[in-house]
């Protein structure tokens, strides 16, 4: 059965505490919308602290070259976003249809002018801290939607044991072992083990 298409927005604001899950969100989002192939010509990225909203605007405005949309990214963009209000809110009145744009806030306020018209053309999606049991399934989640790779039950509950809930933490050790485990698909307690025995002691898993 052919996979179903993402529905697409123009607009997607990702809101949560967590920067690491912001990240880890963003990056799913992203790997569904942008394939890693076309980042070079239709991806732009800038530190929200070091671009104007006019360099935002016109990179969104850009007509896609060899591709169907352009994606911008602005992490952390609550100050921006501040700055920016009366802009952003008469771009959230008519996004340019070849583009989207992606935004990461720790604070989204429903009673804004930019929420409100948020409702309308985009898509809101809040992150929160997994509780303790989700852990697991959470990890499996990312190792998936990030590299690609199916990380076992048995692996991630010993990630937990190892490292703790810290999320940037277990994160930052599933990203060295899909980097150690290579092109393999599944990373596994034997992927653990070994990356440990290279590194003689378990405290190369924090």
């Amino acid at each position: 059965m052919a996979k179903s298409k993402l529905k697409e927005y123009p607009i997607y604001v990702i809101v949560g505490k967590d920067d690491s899950l912001l990240n880890a969100q963003c990056e799913k989002l992203l790997n569904q919308l942008l394939p890693p192939s076309q980042r070079a010509i239709a991806f732009f990225q800038p530190e929200p602290d070091q671009v104007s909203a006019s360099q935002v605007l016109d990179e969104l405005r850009t007509i896609p070259f060899l591709t169907e949309k352009r994606v911008v990214v602005l992490k952390g963009a609550d100050k921006f976003i501040s700055k920016n209000r009366q802009l952003l809110e008469k771009y959230f009145d008519n996004p340019c249809p070849t583009a989207i744009l992606i935004l990461t806030v720790n604070d989204w306020p429903s009673q804004t002018k930019l929420a409100k018209k948020l409702t309308k053309i985009g898509k809101l999606i809040r992150v929160t801290q997994p509780k303790p049991w989700q852990l697991p399934t959470h990890l499996t989640n990312y190792a998936q939607s990030v590299h690609n790779k199916k990380l076992t039950k048995d692996a991630a509950e010993l990630l937990i044991e190892f490292v703790g809930d810290n999320l940037s933490s277990l994160y930052s050790e599933i990203d060295k072992l899909a980097l150690f485990a290579n092109s393999e698909k599944t990373l596994t307690v034997q992927h653990i083990e070994s990356l440990i025995g290279h590194n003689r002691l378990f405290n190369a898993l924090q």
